[in-house]
């Protein structure tokens, strides 16, 4: 596949106002350009990018682009868009350039800088505004901690019974869990595991992220600092961290031991 920068006559001007136009760019639309204008080099895969999303699989931005670029091509019918040899328009060279990955089967997409400058002013001007995400509550659940029983206890066990319980969900603004994994990677910031270094393409984009306050003793809603408020952990030391409420430095020290 190589490198593809096909020319593409769509001014920052005219970016702009598809983005504004809700017939063109839906929220999900607008969610995926934010997010990968918030990569480095507003670069990434659609593997990666699907899990910053909490997509299933990144053929689902796949389609997305497939749709979004047939609305961009009914909105603007005197331009010509990329095609291949065949004549047929590659869709995603709309809003984006596109480059071989480091993995074989993967590829990079790179926001077309007229379209990163419209992203720019929208930013500037508070045009876009991505609705709040509530995160399922069992991605990153509150961590609980079987405790011992007494052998008269477990002669008969049993599970699957449905009951209706009333817990407190706290909301994970997504945003935040981003800009935190952009600044301090995907690594246990504790142990140092690296889920992609041992699992391959399965463990891509996979860590869970500690609030260095936890979100039930702060109780409210508060402006949270991705830099300084938010660290990623793996699952073993995130359970740890809450099992003895320590702090990060007190766990990497029980390691060092």
């Amino acid at each position: 596949m190589g490198i593809h920068r096909d020319n593409l006559d769509i001014s920052a001007e005219i970016w702009f106002e598809l983005l504004t136009d809700s017939s063109v760019f839906k929220d999900n639309d607008i969610a995926l350009m934010k997010a990968l204008y918030n990569c480095k080099g507003c670069r990434e895969t659609a593997s990666k990018l699907a899990l910053i999303l909490g997509v299933s699989r990144y053929s689902v931005l796949n389609l997305q682009i497939g749709r979004l670029g047939k609305r961009i091509i009914n909105k603007l019918p005197t331009v010509k868009f990329p095609t291949n040899k065949d004549g047929n328009i590659r869709y995603w060279l709309i809003p984006f350039w596109s480059e071989d990955a480091e993995k074989k089967g993967q590829y990079y997409w790179e926001l077309r800088p007229e379209l990163k400058r419209a992203i720019e002013k929208f930013l500037n001007e508070d045009k876009i505004n991505i609705p709040r995400l509530i995160v399922p509550t069992n991605s990153e659940p509150e961590i609980q901690i079987a405790q011992e029983i007494a052998d008269k206890d477990i002669s008969n066990l049993y599970e699957g019974v449905k009951k209706q319980i009333t817990v407190n969900a706290y909301e994970r603004n997504p945003k935040a869990r981003q800009l935190c994994l952009q600044k301090y990677g995907f690594k246990c910031c504790v142990c140092g595991f690296d889920f992609e270094e041992v699992y391959g393409e399965i463990g891509i984009g996979y860590i869970e992220v500690h609030h260095l306050t936890p979100l039930n003793e702060i109780n409210k809603e508060y402006k949270v600092d991705p830099d300084n408020d938010l660290r990623p952990v793996c699952p073993n030391c995130h359970s740890m961290l809450h099992k003895a409420n320590i702090s990060i430095e007190q766990l990497r020290d029980t390691l060092r031991k």
